[in-house]
């Protein structure tokens, strides 16, 4: 009978190293899954701890401007994420008083701020807010405002200014209208209007020498719908739309930001203030009938300058 030979110096070596990463595998191999759970554990605490640093904030509008500018700078650090950070903005806003026609050049027709955050309309919310998404200083967000609310290479007049917020939607590289992107082409109305058109009376509604022919495609009120408004992206701008205001070459009635599909805050003029409440029950009157014949739909894009 042959007797099974030995293992040889080489084998034994080659037996040692195979152990050895075996058993480093069972060791090593836990450890990094501990390591991954510990990191996600202290991700998830770090955005918790953000969302309380923003709970414990003063609205923006009682703060003094070099306060303004320290939160600014701890946003950008603490919210990378730009549709997190315009979140934190608009929930910053609530409470600020109402004040119609607000924004202005500083000189010639009209002498209001360029940019403000003491008070606030629907439109300026909506720029206002834009502003400060990507800036760290007040300086920095009224230099953008010369960006968002007139138009491209113009002077800053109140001629230039983008006066009306589908023109806006349409001429600045800031805002994307997405209405039919969203709720897809059979879901659309469209309607003709001649926006700042001279009027019955014979004047119009922005005293200039302008007027723009356009089509609004809007989603009517039965689409606008619980299904629909979980469908949306997580932060968009949303404007209402009135049927009978083209007669008067207005385009929409109203505006605000909604996140979630449901958190719709705005500059409300029956408030007196900037407020957060439920959309749909903004939407519907108290006895569930529809305020707007419809909405469009528009994101907020990189400010450009």
């Amino acid at each position: 009978m042959v007797k099974p030979k030995g293992f040889t110096p080489i084998a034994i070596l080659i037996i040692i190293i195979v152990s050895l990463i075996v058993v480093s595998a069972i060791i090593i191999l836990p450890k990094e899954e501990v390591n991954q759970e510990e990191t996600k554990e202290a991700i998830e605490g770090h955005d918790e701890s953000n969302w309380q640093w923003v709970d414990n904030q003063k609205k923006l509008y009682e703060l003094t401007p070099a306060k303004i500018d320290l939160i600014l700078k701890e946003i950008q650090k603490r919210f990378p994420d730009k549709v997190e950070r315009l979140k934190v903005l608009a929930i910053l806003r609530p409470s600020t008083p109402y004040q119609l026609g607000c924004l202005g050049e500083e000189s010639g027709r009209d002498k209001d701020p360029i940019f403000r955050l003491d008070v606030t309309d629907c439109t300026a919310f909506i720029l206002t807010n834009v502003a400060l998404l990507y800036s760290q200083n007040l300086e920095e967000a009224r230099e953008m405002m010369k960006f968002l609310n007139y138009r491209p290479g113009k002077e800053i007049t109140f001629e230039n200014r983008l006066h009306f917020s589908t023109d806006r939607n349409m001429t600045s590289s800031s805002f994307q209208d997405i209405t039919e992107q969203v709720a897809g082409s059979s879901k659309i109305k469209e309607k003709k209007v001649i926006l700042n058109k001279i009027k019955a009376d014979g004047k119009r509604l922005i005293d200039i020498n302008w007027e723009k022919e356009i089509v609004i495609k809007y989603i009517p009120n039965e689409y606008v719908t619980e299904e629909l408004l979980g469908s949306l992206p997580e932060a968009l701008g949303v404007a209402f739309i009135r049927e009978g205001d083209a007669e008067i070459g207005l385009d929409v009635a109203h505006e605000g930001f909604l996140f979630e599909g449901e958190d719709f805050i705005h500059a409300s003029s029956a408030q007196g203030e900037v407020i957060k409440v439920d959309f749909l029950d903004y939407y519907l009157d108290n006895s569930g009938n529809t305020r707007f014949d419809g909405i469009i739909l528009f994101e907020v894009k990189q400010v450009f300058w």
